[in-house]
């Protein structure tokens, strides 16, 4: 065997067994279920404030390439998403 395949086998042996857990349902609290809404209306409030940015951006002059970019998606990806959105 080549000494890259041996390199393969030692690695894939080395690397941990993915961690598989089940959930508990008798141990969702109160608590986590609070947790949970908190973390949902924070998404949302994340999400309308990047929307109020892509569109201030728009109308400052970035041009989609560079929105694009910021939003780690493609041009046309963030085009889409976006124009409707933006006043003319």
């Amino acid at each position: 065997m080549s000494k890259k395949k041996d390199k393969k086998k030692e690695a894939a042996a080395a690397a941990p067994a993915p961690v598989v857990r089940k959930i508990d349902r008798s141990k969702l609290t109160t608590e986590t279920l609070k947790t949970i809404a908190t973390q949902v209306k924070a998404k949302k409030h994340a999400q309308e404030a990047c929307d109020e940015a892509v569109i201030k951006a728009r109308l400052e002059g970035c041009s989609w390439v560079q929105i694009a970019a910021a939003l780690g998606i493609s041009p046309q990806g963030a085009r889409q998403k976006y124009l409707s959105r933006i006043p003319a």
